[in-house]
């Protein structure tokens, strides 16, 4: 065997090819051991693992491929909504019998307040269904397609939340449980104990889920990476969070390397991706750095795959594609001053959100789109919510979580939000608030109450996610000022939704229910809470207004001229239009201009073919946007690019390129 560990991850930035990558892998597995059952599972909620192996794969695992006796290939989407139901008709009722009363609050009101922490446990779920899979012995192998960065980190912190959040209800009552004396006694502690034994259950869980995760015996992340300014940027910041967590990485993997081949624009090219390969090489000499190079036609199905993996396991791929110390990226190829057809205007909304899955280069059209509006219209806030920002990069100006005016500019403003720095400062303000309402309670020790300690924590008890309501705050804020005639906003990466516009359904649920209860024990000290708690819900309520009027909010969707781009672009789009959210257009990015090169027309062709088929399916306008030499950075470059944008099919009547 390549490896003799058994469960495999393989993470990274949207678009980097985990998907493909962990897919080929379990083939390789398979392969090399064929005696073995290996399940190839995904976890990334836009599920393109069907997409990928032409073939609808349901959330039961179901055989690719036969191997020896009971051996063979398995694959699995996981559906981790049907996951979630049976286990939450456990863990709700658990959660309220373990409920006792506090100080001010009722036993169940306490229980509703519990019951609360329950939005982004399905993910969680659906982890220890993989492991539950493996222990059983079911399967010898797994390797774990994941959700892209942030999500995949916010999904390996929740055990640990988990495990503190059932801390907090176990002190509770241990604080309220009278001390057992008599055989009566006993018998009934005995009986009040029992409905807690669901939640032990589900801590012992998270307690070995998270021992696995850390076990370098038998755990492996495969980092996917391309090389590119984002991914580069947040693969490392993906790399130093895994780490801090313990999690073993084993590779880095370099997806897309340009070969040495073709005209000087392909080297062009490479040239590009040598500085970030560099970068990768000197996170850690331990940890190996594997090149693999660009197919023109990417694998498709268990064919292409079986050939892709063959490839890979020879290792030859990574000496081939060594940079020399002389390659390095060339002068910026100046984008075409005359499109074929005139980009459509930008709505006259005030918010403009670019959307998209990660590394499709949303920031540099983005910033694009606002630096042109600036110009033309006045003022304009241009705000980055990725936790891996890059607009800093993008613009050549240091950013700040303060609005910071862009040199060069008459009226355009940048922020990199930042959401840590935000939900401590929120955490501490209610700390403060919740300590200043228990007066004469204890503080510490085994007799504070459980409401105070429920209160004391109450952003460590609310849903995974919630951090991100700092982005949702700030663009209300700014709607409501009218400083700036159009915000812009460089979203983070999405897979099948858009986050910011799920948070405001979980939000608005999680304060509701908190006013609620808050709000009716004014008179014992809770009002400044409860009045906290009304500000920021009537904030999820002025987001939710303007999300849902045309004049104020549309959405860009960003993509690249791929198969497995369209699919996903496609799925997103259709979110979108359920939510009755405006899409004004999809934007299909980095295409590349006609070519007497063979190599760079093939991949221009198929790049326009995807943008046409996804314009006749989507039923919506598609603007594509050129590759330049480089990655466009600085007001001259971003001014350049934004006006090269070109509609791809020729709309009604003329118009002008805003």
């Amino acid at each position: 065997m390549s490896d003799a560990r058994a469960l495999h991850f393989f993470g990274g930035k949207g678009g980097v090819g985990k998907t493909t990558l962990a897919a080929a892998y379990a083939v390789r597995l398979s392969e090399e051991a064929p005696k073995h059952r290996v399940l190839v599972v995904s976890l990334d909620p836009v599920q393109s693992l069907s997409d990928l192996v032409k073939k609808k794969l349901p959330a039961k695992p179901t055989k690719l491929q036969a191997g020896k006796g009971e051996g063979g290939l398995f694959g699995a989407e996981l559906n981790p909504a049907a996951l979630l139901k049976p286990f939450l008709a456990e863990y709700l009722p658990a959660l309220a019998k373990a409920a006792v009363k506090g100080t001010h609050l009722s036993d169940e009101e306490m229980g509703k307040l519990y019951q609360q922490a329950v939005p982004g446990l399905e993910e969680l779920v659906a982890l220890f269904h993989v492991v539950d899979l493996l222990e059983s012995g079911e399967y010898d192998r797994i390797v774990v397609d994941t959700a892209p960065t942030s999500h995949t980190l916010r999904l390996f912190d929740m055990p640990a939340q988990l495990r503190k959040f059932l801390g907090f209800v176990k002190a509770g009552q241990d604080r309220a449980a009278p001390a057992p004396s008599g055989k009566g006694k006993k018998a009934a502690a005995a009986a009040e104990a029992a409905p807690a034994g669901f939640l032990e259950q589900v801590g012992q869980k998270a307690e070995k889920l998270l021992a696995l995760l850390k076990d370098p015996a038998r755990t492996a992340f495969h980092l996917v990476a391309l090389a590119e300014p984002v991914p580069e940027a947040q693969t490392r910041m993906y790399f130093t969070q895994l780490r801090e967590r313990g999690l073993p990485v084993t590779e880095v993997v370099v997806n897309q390397v340009e070969d040495h081949e073709g005209c000087p624009a392909c080297q062009g090219r490479r040239g590009l991706q040598a500085p970030h390969v560099r970068k990768y090489q000197a996170l850690d000499k331990t940890v190996p750095v594997n090149l693999l190079g660009r197919r023109e036609v990417a694998p498709r199905g268990l064919d292409g795959l079986k050939e892709f993996a063959k490839e890979w396991a020879a290792g030859k791929e990574t000496k081939a594609l060594e940079f020399s110390a002389a390659e390095g990226p060339p002068a910026l190829v100046r984008a075409p001053s005359m499109p074929p057809i005139a980009a459509p205007p930008l709505p006259p909304t005030r918010l403009i959100f670019f959307v998209g899955q990660g590394g499709v280069g949303k920031s540099s059209c983005a910033a694009a789109a606002a630096v042109t509006l600036t110009e033309k219209e006045g003022p304009v806030l241009l705000i980055s919510t990725d936790p891996a920002h890059s607009l800093s990069d993008v613009l050549q100006s240091r950013l700040t979580d303060t609005e910071t005016q862009v040199k060069g500019t008459k009226g355009l403003y940048a922020r990199e939000l930042d959401m840590a720095g935000w939900f401590n400062a929120l955490r501490k303000r209610l700390k403060e608030k919740a300590e200043k309402a228990f007066e004469g309670a204890p503080k510490a020790g085994n007799d504070v109450p459980a409401d105070l300690l429920y209160l004391r924590n109450l952003l460590e008890c609310a849903p995974p996610g919630i951090d991100e309501l700092a982005a949702m705050s700030v663009l209300t804020d700014a709607l409501v000022q009218e400083r700036f005639k159009r915000i812009v906003v460089d979203s983070s990466p999405q897979v099948t939704n858009v986050r910011v516009v799920e948070l405001a359904d979980i939000a608005k649920t999680w304060l509701g229910a908190l006013h609620g209860i808050l709000n009716k024990h004014r008179a014992k000290g809770l009002g400044e809470l409860a009045d906290d708690l009304a500000a920021m819900l009537k904030h999820v309520k002025r987001f939710e207004d303007a999300l849902a009027s045309p004049s104020e909010s549309r959405f860009v969707v960003v993509t690249r001229g791929e198969d497995l781009a369209a699919s996903r672009t496609e799925r997103l789009v259709e979110y979108l239009k359920e939510k009755k959210l405006q899409v004004e257009r999809v934007l299909v990015n980095r295409v590349g201009p006609k070519s007497t090169c063979e190599k760079c027309e093939n991949r221009r062709k198929l790049e326009l073919n995807a943008a046409k088929a996804m314009e006749k399916k989507i039923g919506l306008p598609v603007t594509m946007a050129p590759a330049l030499g480089r990655h466009p950075a600085g007001l001259r470059e971003l001014k350049a690019f934004r006006t090269a944008w070109y509609a791809l099919s020729a709309p009604p009547a003329k118009i002008k390129a805003a």
